[in-house]
């Protein structure tokens, strides 16, 4: 049993567990002089499933050791974004047995994408609402049909790091409460009543803590601040994002000059914005779909028999249709890549909505960064942040420049740490730790990284190569992980007997995919 944790005189304790890939931190600062109890702060607490570490505790287990370590009260708990790997720790309604139930919280700190009262944060949730179920329904037609498998599973783990189901019609079912099995049906329900996803695993999670008795809830946006921790002296707290520019928070990838090598949703020409159209312009009746009105046939009059559905051949939307001259077509094989996009964008921009989080500990000047999963467009944003500080002015160059400890974002993927230069324009790596704050460099990866070069259908290079040597060449190898650093020898020969395994079971396509992600000159050359 972990005996109750004592802050360091000056600074911060901070503990990493290795649960899984999933973040889970739990910081310690010291209060004033006249108050001898420690000040404890949660971020995040969540693993994807099936990625535990072999000798690592279960989920339940680090619950019972941050129970231990805190006296079951937390200061503040954060939430940087609803995904399964950081928040699948956490209960959800009814969980009476949970271990977290025990727990005593005193604030929640969420982005201010989560706050009900903000109309740009309502926008977003209406959008990805409206996304989510046309992806629920794609899956649900897609599962039906043959030769479009990977495209099914693509939007089945989405949906599942979303809801915690990987069946879009369960999804769609449960989104209007519906005792009707038909998928078509209870998707047109949510968007007619504007119901949105609700009641689901991760989701209901979030609104647990919400909930939790005497939880004080703080919505916090980029600039704020600085903040100063309840009842710490000498630590005061900068919100870094996410952004509120939506074009930068649907910035997702970085461009050539930030990449380690290797818009508002359903805007015209968006991923997902024909499929939309198709599924809701059958739903609603309305004439936005993509196909010419001469290929449709009005729902109407087939419900009310002018048309006999004999002549139809297959129904439009799910089967087939055909025009003059072509052969037969169905709109899933036009729209599984639209699905399968629109599901791996949705999944980013979820990632790029983290609250990202800067520590200043004023005694040493040093600054601790927790970026969450955030990606390319909410780094960029932080170029024109700016506080008064005490009469001074304080940029985000300043107070990265002495940022002695990186929570690495996204488990290390290779579009949430940006390369570039202590001179570029945008944040990058080489922003962190200037001059004198160089040697005290220290990064901490929450990945499971043998894990997650086995996941199908795209193995994920956690940590990208590239970004890891460049994290251990400023670290001077002070890097911490799930399952530790590997040296190069070894760690190079489990990664070829991983690709050896996985060749086995893959067909000539995937083989020749996985490659080109796992092969470094691929991905690593700047």
């Amino acid at each position: 049993m972990t005996d109750r944790l004592s802050p360091p005189e000056s600074g911060v304790l901070i503990r990493m567990y290795r649960q899984g890939h999933g973040d889970c931190f739990l910081l310690t600062f010291r209060r004033a002089p006249e108050d001898d109890r420690p000040f404890h702060m949660l971020l995040d607490c969540g693993m994807k499933a099936g990625s535990g570490i072999a000798d690592g505790p279960t989920m339940d287990g680090v619950l019972r050791d941050i129970h231990a370590a805190t006296g079951g009260v937390l200061d503040v708990v954060v939430v940087t974004h609803e995904h399964e790997d950081h928040v699948s720790g956490f209960p959800k309604r009814g969980d009476e047995d949970h271990p977290f139930a025990t727990f005593t919280v005193k604030e929640l700190w969420l982005a201010w994408t989560e706050d009900p009262d903000d109309d740009d944060a309502n926008d977003l949730r209406d959008s990805f609402g409206d996304q989510l179920l046309t992806l629920a329904l794609a899956h649900d037609r897609l599962s039906h049909q043959s030769g479009v498998t990977h495209s099914a599973d693509v939007i089945a783990d989405f949906l599942e790091s979303e809801t915690g189901s990987r069946d879009g019609a369960e999804i769609l079912k449960q989104a209007v409460d519906a005792p009707s099995d038909d998928a078509m049906e209870n998707f047109g329900l949510a968007l007619n009543a504007r119901r949105k996803i609700r009641g689901f695993r991760y989701k209901t999670r979030l609104q647990y803590l919400r909930n939790m008795p005497g939880v004080r809830i703080k919505y916090l946006s980029p600039g704020d601040g600085p903040i100063p921790l309840p009842g710490v002296e000498n630590v005061r707290l900068y919100p870094f994002g996410p952004p509120r520019d939506p074009h930068l928070l649907t910035r997702l990838n970085p461009f050539r000059r930030e990449e380690f090598h290797t818009s508002p949703a359903f805007a015209a020409g968006s991923d997902g914005s024909a499929l939309f159209a198709a599924f809701s312009g059958a739903v609603l009746k309305r004439h936005d779909s993509p196909f010419a009105p001469r290929f449709s046939i009005d729902e109407a009059q087939i419900l009310e028999g002018k048309i006999d559905r004999n002549d139809l051949g297959e129904a439009y939307l799910a089967r087939t249709y055909r025009t003059d001259g072509e052969q037969d077509r169905k709109i899933d094989d036009i729209s599984a890549d639209d699905a399968e996009n629109l599901a791996l964008r949705l999944n980013s921009e979820v990632n790029n909505t983290s609250l990202v989080l800067l520590f200043e500990l004023m005694g040493s000047g040093q600054t601790l960064l927790f970026t969450g999963d955030a990606q390319a467009g909410s780094w960029r944003s932080w170029a024109d942040l700016k506080w008064l500080v005490d009469g001074v002015s304080q940029t985000a160059l300043d107070l990265l420049g002495r940022c002695t400890f990186y929570k690495v974002g996204h488990h290390g993927s290779h579009n949430a740490t940006l390369n570039g230069t202590p001179q570029s324009d945008h944040p990058n790596l080489s922003w962190l730790a200037r001059g004198p704050y160089a040697k005290h460099f220290t990064a901490m990866i929450p990945s499971n990284e043998v894990w997650a070069s086995t996941v199908r259908p795209f193995p994920w290079r956690h940590p990208l190569k590239a970004i890891d040597r460049a994290l251990r060449h400023k670290a001077s190898g002070r890097i911490i992980t799930l399952n530790g650093i590997l040296p190069d020898g070894p760690r190079a020969a489990q990664e070829e007997a991983t690709f050896d395994k996985f060749r086995q079971r893959c067909s000539p396509p995937e083989e020749k995919m996985f490659r080109q992600l796992w092969v470094p000159d691929s991905l690593d050359h700047g």
